[in-house]
């Protein structure tokens, strides 16, 4: 922070000139000259000179030339009026006692004539010369509030200086001179003092650790500050944080990213508060990947931030540690992300007997749904469009994560309709519904069937006879050409037999005599309809044969 780096006599001619070796009296029969200096205090004028000899110095004279004079310039004043100095502990060091009143600030070529004991002499060049500048003192230097907080997160830094003039020895004010402030956090600070020489500086604690603040007196001419008052630490109070999140669950579709908002609050002066313009960290993680935003509070405290996961999962928030906040304490949300899902294949067939078989393949994404959801409703609808009933809920099939779960089911229902497979909806997976199937068998009856006479003797001709129609345009129709087969179940038995056949007519009457030959019952079945139509069974007849 000096204005130049020629500080070794100024800083201090023992710090600069005692470090040197002191040669033993056997090798140094002439005396040797260490350096020159103005010492901690150049506004004094004082000058100081370290040596040393074989025998006591008893003679130390100076002679100064002009700053940057020539080698043969006539020399500007010379001393010779030293004493030992023995405030440091060194017996190599002296300091004249007459101050010097030169006209010209600047550092002077120091020429040393030097005489011992034995009366060896010596006459040798300063390797450095000899400052005479102005000595700027740092006074007061204050940082306020030395330990700022997140209340009071500004510093005002205060001081004053003073300079002494060796030409005059007079110590004055710094009137109206710069000043640099060194600030580890503020890079550049600088300010001007006052008529007083009193300077004023404000920043904003930026460093969550510690700041360092020095002052440096910046006035036109030579000068040198000592180290005395240089140093006042800053250091910020970091107080504990809480978030407070608006949910402890989310929902939210696949693809779609949900959004994680709270309010984060600073403990300060006894009482939680509103925690404005901190960052709060949102993470979601796995073993093999993440997703994070990152949301900065608002003047209220409130923060929301949009994250898309890939997958059901938790969600952490936290304030971020700043210059005056502590990390808060984790907060999480479970956040549900529904999977996309689809019922494909869909296929229904309805048989003979009015039962309808449905079968699909039910499709969720990377992973199959929790058992309490794996299921599949097949649904029939008159019309196709309203009224929707499940007739049969199904369990699909193992999953195979590139092909889905197939699914089948088969229930008893009307002889047409509309049909579908209906996937609900859970937290995990969203609802898919497969394409409407028509489905439509036409219906068919046998009325007026009779069995007779009764009852009938033994090896007599037994009758069995009816109307075979099917439903067709609306209304009931004969059906004629059909194969009716006659069936015949004797008393005490639990079998039916097949007794033959009888072909309708066009009017879709039948009829086919059988010789009797024991009690029983007789009915007439179309048993075996075509594709499009349904089975059908008549009325059955007991009869007594005697």
């Amino acid at each position: 922070m000096r204005k130049r780096s020629l500080a070794l006599a100024c800083a201090s001619v023992a710090a600069a000139l005692l470090l040197g070796p002191v040669p033993a009296a056997h090798a140094t029969p002439a005396p040797v000259l260490y350096g020159v200096g103005s010492g901690d205090h150049p506004g004094d004028g004082l000058v100081w000179v370290s040596a040393s000899s074989d025998t006591a110095i008893t003679s130390i004279t100076a002679h100064l030339y002009a700053p940057g004079s020539a080698a043969d310039a006539p020399e500007i004043t010379q001393v010779s009026d030293f004493t030992r100095d023995s405030s440091t502990g060194s017996a190599n060091l002296w300091r004249t006692t007459t101050p010097l009143r030169l006209d010209d600030l600047g550092v002077y070529r120091v020429v040393v004539d030097l005489t011992d004991a034995d009366g060896d002499t010596t006459t040798a060049q300063s390797t450095y010369g000899y400052e005479y500048e102005l000595e700027a003192n740092l006074t007061d230097l204050r940082a306020t509030p030395q330990n700022p907080d997140y209340e009071h997160q500004h510093v005002t830094v205060t001081g004053g200086f003073t300079v002494t003039d060796p030409r005059t020895g007079e110590t004055t004010p710094a009137a109206n001179t710069r000043v640099d402030l060194g600030i580890s956090s503020v890079p550049d600070a600088t300010t001007r003092t006052g008529a007083d020489g009193r300077f004023t500086y404000t920043y904003r604690v930026t460093d969550p650790s510690s700041d360092t603040v020095n002052a440096w007196l910046r006035p036109d001419e030579p000068w040198y500050q000592p180290w005395t008052n240089q140093g006042v630490e800053v250091r910020a109070v970091q107080s504990d944080t809480r978030v407070t999140l608006d949910a402890a669950e989310l929902d939210v579709k696949a693809g779609q990213a949900v959004t994680v908002s709270g309010t984060a609050e600073v403990y300060v002066g006894g009482a939680w508060k509103p925690l404005a313009g901190v960052t709060v960290d949102e993470i979601w993680s796995s073993e093999s990947s993440g997703v994070a935003s990152r949301p900065v509070t608002g003047a209220d405290g409130r923060f929301s931030g949009q994250l898309t996961l890939p997958r059901s999962g938790t969600v952490e928030a936290q304030v971020r540690t700043g210059t005056f906040t502590r990390f808060s304490e984790l907060r999480t949300v479970k956040v549900y992300v529904a999977q996309k899902t689809s019922i494909t294949n869909f296929t229904a067939s309805l048989d003979k007997y009015a039962q309808l078989t449905a079968k699909g393949l039910l499709s969720s994404g990377r992973s199959a749904p929790a058992d309490i959801y794996n299921h599949v409703d097949l649904q029939y609808s008159a019309d196709g469009k309203t009224g929707w009933k499940t007739m049969k809920t199904v369990v699909p099939g193992s999953f195979e994560p590139d092909d889905g779960a197939t699914f089948k089911g088969t229930f008893a229902t009307s002889s047409k309709g509309y049909y579908r497979a209906h996937f609900k909806a859970s937290r995990d997976s969203q609802e898919s519904y497969s394409s409407v199937v028509h489905v439509t068998r036409t219906p068919t009856r046998i009325t007026d069937g009779n069995a007779s006479p009764e009852p009938v003797r033994k090896g007599r001709t037994i009758t069995c006879k009816g109307k075979l129609q099917h439903y067709t345009s609306g209304v009931w129709k004969a059906y004629a050409g059909q194969k009716v087969k006659i069936l015949f179940k004797p008393k005490g038995s639990s079998g039916w037999y097949d007794m033959g056949n009888a072909t309708t007519r066009t009017d879709g009457t039948f009829g086919k005599g059988f010789t009797a030959s024991k009690d029983g019952t007789w009915v007439a079945v179309l048993l075996y309809p075509n594709s499009t139509h349904l089975v059908s069974s008549g009325r059955e007849d007991y009869v007594d044969v005697t």
